[in-house]
């Protein structure tokens, strides 16, 4: 039996074990979960033996369905013999950049069901799910374990994240279960977001600084695919909290960026232009934060003004 559980999901394109992996299940092994690691990449057995330093269980599958077709495996194999909490994570972030037992602590402090680090909006109501904590009445149920009964081998990518990732939360939150983030868009001055956006992009250094969230999307610092033009800054960031995480982070993406044809070795850097949704973006956040409700209204109509510009000039 295990108190706590964490169910963890690994690919690596060249079948390797990262350095930042162990870093972060070491964390994760500190905050008091014991940890499974499902693994779709053809490890050798040295890094096996790696990961079972820190793992209870190694299990290596097939490349297919993605992350919850290596949580369902888990699930199936594991979830009956947690007692306690269970975690769902992957290696989609690096971190953590700060302290994980404290963030978990502070993210578990206010009672609810199902815990994540970041809630978003896109698409509809859901906890991004590269990190979520299930209390054991929650992965218990029908409501939790009928979605990871979903055959996601046979799945798309956005099948998977419909599916998968939004349809987890939206199944809980239709069986009456409540979902809390460390960071949902709203403020304790009763103020919100008002521009929907990807927020572990278009924020992740108000994440990490003023938010206390230890993580940093690797997508966005090898493709940065809404070209954040503030990422240039990471390594000072990462540098202030957990230096030693720093090359970590560099090999891994000078190894698995080469050849990529959407690698972002040369981003678009310094501060974002007027016309730039990372501006708008930012300015919201400022504002939201400071309860400042005119000037938060004003730069959303302004966001809106320049979004349609943009909208009109691309089918020009």
């Amino acid at each position: 039996m295990f108190r706590n559980l964490c169910l963890f999901a690994h690919f690596d394109q060249d079948n390797i074990l990262a350095d930042y992996v162990p870093y972060y299940l070491e964390a994760i092994r500190a905050a008091g979960f014991d940890i499974v690691v499902i693994s779709t990449s053809d490890l050798s057995a040295d890094d096996i033996l790696r990961l079972r330093s820190v793992a209870h269980d190694v299990i290596l599958r097939e490349n297919n369905g993605h992350d919850f077709a290596s949580w369902a495996l888990g699930i199936e194999r594991y979830a009956s013999l947690v007692s306690g909490q269970l975690m769902i994570a992957n290696d989609s972030v690096y971190g953590p950049i700060g302290d994980l037992s404290r963030a978990i602590v502070r993210l578990t402090s206010v009672s609810s069901d199902v815990y994540g680090m970041i809630e978003s909006r896109e698409i509809n109501r859901h906890l991004q799910s590269w990190f979520i904590i299930f209390e054991p009445h929650v992965h218990a149920s029908l409501a939790f374990r009928s979605v990871f009964r979903q055959p996601f081998h046979q799945m798309s990518k956005a099948e998977i994240i419909r599916k998968g990732e939004v349809g987890l939360s939206q199944s809980l939150i239709a069986n009456g279960y409540n979902i809390r983030a460390l960071f949902d868009g709203n403020f304790n001055n009763g103020q919100k977001l008002k521009i929907s956006s990807n927020t572990s992009h278009f924020l992740w250094r108000e994440l990490i600084e003023n938010e206390d969230i230890p993580f940093l999307k690797i997508e966005l610092l090898r493709v940065n695919p809404c070209r954040i033009g503030s990422i240039s800054r990471w390594i000072d960031v990462v540098a202030a909290k957990r230096p030693e995480l720093v090359p970590m982070i560099k090999d891994h993406l000078v190894r698995t960026s080469k050849g990529r044809k959407d690698d972002a070795a040369s981003p678009r850097c310094g501060p974002a232009s007027r016309n730039d949704p990372e501006f708008f973006v930012g300015r919201d956040y400022v504002y939201a934060a400071a309860g400042r409700r005119a000037a938060s209204l004003f730069n959303y109509i302004y966001s809106r003004f320049y979004s349609l510009k943009r909208m009109i000039l691309r089918h020009i």
